[in-house]
């Protein structure tokens, strides 16, 4: 890879081409519990600063973040008259953005119809809120199942990593460093010893999907220790796909978005969601394990190598906050890695086009589903089932 292509890939600002192209979808912004309804929150996404705010009526608003009138920072209003009121002169702003209330001007003036803040559509869907910051009108929202499923629980969790989202993605079908990074002590124990050996894995890849499917031998004649895990444009990652509605095994599903804070840092929006079975909770409780110290310090700053994610920070943010792609070697097991740029570039080139890119389904229905036929990880399954199955996107 050149540097411009590099850059074109992982700079995400506005006008950008990879900025444009993420501004083409749905993006996570947060999750709704941690919008506090008595106060607004300033957040960065895709390079830009934003307020972000619940009014009294529920309704989520990302806008700008300062008064047009005096340049406050709205982070600094409350919630009040319908919108978020600036605390230097008590303008009042709706989720849209619209100028509805304006103390000190005179009684009848139309002067509040002439002031917008700019302010991007949100949608709040299974405890996540996700905002469209595109030009034109929003696509449809895609109603994932893990989102959308009303018979069974959802798990939340996020974490902030001083690296490009490009350094993640490139990190999402790479079986390879699931056997080296992570083959070492995690949370006290050593996970599944008998796959640590490196293994054999097939690289799928289509207009929508990029995926991997890794096999090792399992302990038991005919069954073999299997691994999948997805990505799809812009930033989603499926590990596991999870079990159909109905489905009686009631298999979880596991998918993380990452979402570009700017350049150089990025925030894994992570949701796990549980069906219920025979109307019980299959959530399982963690248990608490005595950790190990560290397993490794760099001069510059320490990782908990205990846990996975700390083994992963260490490896992508131990790339540079975007990794230097024009230097690297990239040989037979990377092909995984290879085909996760391919298609991000495809979606890229798309909106130079002036087309959609990957993943917008114009003609969505307001009931239909979305989803991802992954197996995911950990599973000891038949060989011949193996064999028949294909990562895939459904619509229910």
């Amino acid at each position: 890879m050149d540097s411009k292509e590099n850059e074109m890939m992982t700079r995400v600002g506005p006008s950008t081409p990879a900025g444009e192209t993420l501004r083409r979808y749905w993006l996570p912004v947060s999750f709704s519990h941690e919008i506090n309804a008595d106060a607004p929150r300033l957040v960065r996404w895709l390079g830009e600063d934003l307020v972000l705010f619940r009014d009294e009526g529920g309704r989520v608003g990302l806008m700008e973040p300062n008064c047009p009138h005096r340049g406050t920072s709205l982070e600094y209003g409350w919630i009040e008259a319908g919108g978020l009121r600036c605390c230097y002169h008590g303008w009042v702003f709706d989720v849209g953005g619209r100028c509805i209330e304006q103390p000190g001007e005179p009684a009848g003036s139309a002067f509040k119809n002439k002031i917008k803040l700019k302010a991007y559509p949100v949608t709040e869907v299974g405890g996540v809120v996700f905002a469209y910051m595109g030009p034109g009108k929003a696509p449809p929202f895609p109603r994932y199942d893990f989102l959308a499923r009303e018979d069974g629980e959802r798990t939340f969790a996020g974490y902030l990593r001083e690296c490009n989202f490009l350094n993640q993605l490139d990190n999402c079908l790479d079986p390879v460093h699931a056997t080296i990074l992570h083959g070492r002590e995690v949370n006290g124990t050593r996970e599944n010893p008998e796959r640590q050996e490196s293994p054999e894995f097939e690289v799928l890849s289509d207009d929508l999907f990029a995926s991997y499917v890794a096999r090792r031998p399992g302990p038991i004649p005919g069954k073999e220790w299997h691994r999948e895990v997805s990505y799809t444009p812009p930033i989603l990652v499926i590990h596991d796909g999870g079990s159909l509605p109905g489905d009686p095994a009631a298999h979880f599903a596991d998918v993380a978005w990452r979402m570009p804070v700017d350049d150089y840092n990025t925030y894994s929006f992570i949701l796990k969601f549980f069906p219920f079975r025979e109307g019980k909770s299959t959530i399982a409780r963690k248990r608490n394990v005595p950790r190990p110290p560290p397993l490794m310090r760099g001069t510059r700053r320490q990782f908990d190598m205990t846990t996975v994610n700390g083994q992963d920070a260490a490896a992508q943010i131990g790339q540079g906050a975007i990794a230097d792609r024009t230097a690297e070697h990239l040989g037979y097991s990377d092909r995984g890695v290879i085909q996760v740029r391919k298609l991000w570039m495809s979606a890229i080139d798309a909106v130079i086009r002036g087309d959609d890119p990957p993943g917008i389904l114009r003609d969505l229905k307001s009931n239909e589903l979305i989803h991802f036929d992954v197996i995911g990880s950990g599973r000891l399954v038949d060989k011949d089932q193996m064999l028949d199955h294909l990562p895939r996107v459904m619509r229910i």
